[in-house]
């Protein structure tokens, strides 16, 4: 376990060594490594313990009843992940988590991390557990704000828009592939390319692969 990289994530923001590696035993904490496209939780699976990404990225996704994907949101390295299900009295997922690419990921059993919550060293782990889960909520809405817009040209003008003030520049890299980004707004992977280059052709944007400018009129 490597508890100088677990100290530089927001779980274990200001705790020294000692006091990660008692919440670690008590809690009963386990690393498991996943390949490129590895699914970690499929929809309708019993989710107990929740995950913290030590490496990599870990999309949740869901997919309607003719296999149409849509990523809802994208997490990265100190990022946790399915601790609304596992958190619940009802922990079944009604989403799918899997790994666009190689993983890791340090896996916290919830009840049993409860079980030990009177523990001095483990309520500033719960504090921090708590404001993770409010940014999540956070993300989650800003997607919702993203996919509700009425066309397309809306859809990725809001989610530009939100990539330029969370990156502080109107020159960005945006961290989705040209398929990905179509999933994640609910769009045709076409009609995306289409709009992109409409845009473009409108003086709006310019864009190279994941490289986008913001224009101002």
């Amino acid at each position: 376990m490597d508890y100088s990289l677990l100290q530089s994530l927001p779980l274990f923001q200001s705790m020294d060594t000692d006091r990660i590696r008692r919440i670690i035993l008590l809690s009963g904490c386990f690393e498991k490594d996943y390949k490129k496209g590895n699914y970690i939780y499929f929809e309708q699976e019993l989710i107990e313990n929740m995950g913290l990404i030590l490496k990599g990225h870990v999309y949740m996704t869901k997919e309607n009843v003719w296999g149409e994907k849509t990523i809802l949101v994208r997490m990265g390295k100190g990022e946790l992940f399915g601790e609304n299900f596992a958190c619940s009295h009802s922990p079944t997922a009604s989403v799918t988590f899997y790994a666009p690419e190689p993983a890791t990921v340090l896996f916290i059993p919830y009840r049993r991390l409860l079980s030990c919550a009177g523990e001095k060293e483990v309520l500033p782990f719960i504090e921090n557990l708590i404001s993770m889960m409010t940014d999540k909520a956070q993300k989650l809405m800003q997607k919702s704000s993203i996919i509700s817009q009425k066309t397309l040209r809306d859809k990725i003008s809001c989610f530009l828009s939100a990539e330029a003030e969370k990156q502080g520049s109107l020159s960005f890299t945006i961290p989705y592939s040209r398929e990905d980004l179509a999933d994640y707004l609910c769009a045709n992977r076409s009609a995306l390319s289409r709009e992109l280059a409409a845009m473009e052709k409108d003086g709006l944007i310019r864009v190279h692969w994941r490289d986008f400018e913001l224009l101002r009129k």
